[in-house]
């Protein structure tokens, strides 16, 4: 807490609080599933069985994500669960500069490019996802994903299951990725629904669907365990 006293009229003054993060790590996890579910276990979880050290922020206690927060790391996991609609819109200035600093994002959701929250520059520019934001590519319940060979981060990985009961929904999406971007997993009907791309000097791995619900824990750490080594690639 900051004090400021008036040296003419002492007994003149005003207060503000700030608050510092010490950043001593290289990754930091966002929450945003506002406990609606609480998914953060999976996470957690999976970034410690991959040997990652993390910090985390939780949207819910903080609404205002610093821009510096996301400026002093160099990973950033972000997962939006079922929140909606358009869950990242506000934030997006905030992850174009994280991204144009040369930031490497793992981003995924239930639904989170529903209607027009696809259309957003950022998601065209930087995602690189074509969305026309009608119900063509939207809300397509899926049982399966499946990696693609050859791809940088799923290549080997066979038939996943999604578990539709850990957010009791099922709004997963189908992506259409402009290039650079490369189509990582497929749904049930052969269409892209998760993305990589390294392009400008940053990173992303995007999943249209809950990496939450994403097999099993095994699944789940492996998985992770990619994410990174992709993003410590040259």
């Amino acid at each position: 807490t900051l004090t400021a006293t008036s040296t003419g009229s002492p007994t003149v003054s005003a207060s503000t609080t700030l608050t510092t993060s010490a950043v001593t790590v290289d990754t930091l996890l966002v929450d945003q599933d506002l406990d609606a579910p609480d998914t953060r276990t999976y996470y957690t979880d999976a970034l410690t069985a991959a040997g990652v050290q993390f910090g985390v922020y939780d949207i819910k206690s903080g609404p205002q994500l610093p821009i510096g927060l996301l400026q002093a790391y160099t990973n950033v996991v972000w997962y939006t669960g079922n929140t909606y609609p358009g869950p990242i819109l506000r934030y997006e200035p905030e992850l174009t500069a994280f991204l144009n600093g040369g930031g490497r994002l793992f981003l995924n959701g239930q639904d989170l490019l529903d209607q027009v929250a696809g259309t957003s520059d950022f998601v065209h520019d930087y995602l690189h996802i074509d969305w026309d934001g009608t119900e063509a590519q939207n809300d397509k319940a899926t049982a399966n994903v499946t990696g693609v060979a050859g791809d940088a981060v799923t290549d080997g990985i066979g038939t996943i299951t999604i578990n539709h009961s850990v957010l009791t929904a099922a709004f997963e999406d189908r992506i259409t990725p402009i290039g650079p971007a490369v189509g990582a997993f497929t749904d049930d009907g052969g269409n892209f629904d998760a993305l990589d791309v390294s392009t400008d000097g940053y990173k992303v791995v995007f999943l249209a669907f809950p990496f939450e619900a994403y097999g099993s824990a095994s699944d789940k750490s492996d998985l992770m365990t990619r994410v990174f080594a992709f993003f410590a690639a040259p």
